[in-house]
């Protein structure tokens, strides 16, 4: 498949429409379709027109082209209702987010090679805890402190962050995903997770599926990758200094101390709490429901999500030395030149 016709799936796909329906818009078959797609046939330049407006986009938006990377797509986690036109546009679009973003570090000349993650053995939940207080010495970060800003800590290491839009919640049912892509680790969610919670939790599971190294094929590697996630962002030391190493009860507001210190979530806290014998399962049971009384599905106060500015930064680069142009950088951020010289106005 070329470029122009990964452009052309892509779209469509973006426009909810199947290949007969394309067909039907621009009065050609389903096959003739898909063999543009697949660039079986090479559209010129009245033709590009003719899509261009039968999926009323700019022609130059079905010009655009990226050196797109084979990805395994194999730490892809999803809900079963994720299928069909949804997946397969959303595994389209993270290609592209992250064939654009290793465009833009081959440009600013950063060595991918000296991105090392360290692989951490893991075989149980006590060497998934040990490995993500290792990971907090690498990072040289207390284990009675926060992790205050987990995506800035992550991208200094040479991770990227990607989070992918979700246009008309198509892509509810996609929890996270991780990989290594040319030699350099990926994390993807979606774009727009209003609770910083779980968008912390779930960047922290992704990383726990780049550093554990699980030889077990009969082990749970969700489970593993939840437990290192829990102990990286609540230490057992933070925890047991915040709780005390055993409680009959437990007071809303300590919780609520401990959220916004710590951010994350009422319910991780309390799972914490029961996974290191600090309250009893039947507490756990007693406090799960109070807290689903109080607050429901849905924080009323939830933390702040993090903000990436990494890729932007790196494309406002560029365009600064005159390695790219103002249209280049306004191509690459999806913004216009307006939009694009106003962004000093929103911080």
């Amino acid at each position: 498949m070329n470029g122009i016709g990964k452009n052309l799936k892509r779209i469509r796909l973006l426009k909810n429409l199947s290949l007969k329906e394309a067909g039907n818009l621009l009065n050609m078959s389903a096959t003739a379709v898909s063999k543009y797609e697949k660039g079986e046939i090479l559209p010129d330049s009245q033709k590009l027109i003719e899509f261009a407006n039968a999926y009323e986009v700019k022609s130059i938006d079905l010009l655009k082209v990226y050196n797109v990377p084979k990805m395994k797509f194999t730490s892809f986690r999803k809900k079963k209702r994720l299928t069909g036109r949804n997946l397969e546009l959303l595994e389209e679009l993270i290609q592209d987010e992250v064939a654009k973003y290793l465009e833009i570090i081959e440009m600013n000349t950063i060595n991918t090679n000296n991105i090392k993650l360290k692989k951490y053995s893991c075989n149980s939940f006590e060497e998934a805890e040990k490995a993500a207080n290792e990971f907090r010495n690498q990072i040289k970060i207390s284990k009675k402190q926060p992790l205050s800003d987990l995506i800035n800590i992550l991208e200094n290491l040479g991770i990227i962050i990607i989070q992918i839009k979700n246009p008309d919640n198509r892509f509810d049912d996609f929890d996270g995903l991780s990989e290594i892509v040319n030699n350099v680790p990926v994390i993807v969610l979606l774009d727009g997770i209003k609770d910083g919670a779980r968008q912390r939790f779930t960047i922290a599971h992704e990383l726990g599926h780049l550093v554990l190294n699980i030889n077990n094929e009969e082990l749970d590697q969700e489970k593993l990758c939840n437990r290192f996630a829990s102990a990286l962002l609540m230490p057992k030391e933070a925890v047991i200094n915040e709780f005390g190493i055993s409680r009959r009860n437990i007071n809303f507001f300590e919780l609520t101390a401990f959220k916004n210190e710590f951010k994350v979530s009422y319910a991780a806290i309390v799972y914490r709490l029961k996974d290191l014998n600090i309250i009893s399962e039947h507490l756990y049971k007693t406090l799960s429901i109070f807290l689903s009384q109080r607050i429901g599905k849905n924080d009323p106060k939830p933390i702040q999500p993090e903000i990436s500015y990494q890729f932007k930064k790196l494309v406002y680069k560029l365009e600064a030395d005159e390695i790219i142009s103002l249209n280049k950088a306004c191509e690459l951020l999806g913004v216009t030149a307006d939009e694009y010289n106003n962004e000093d106005n929103n911080y």
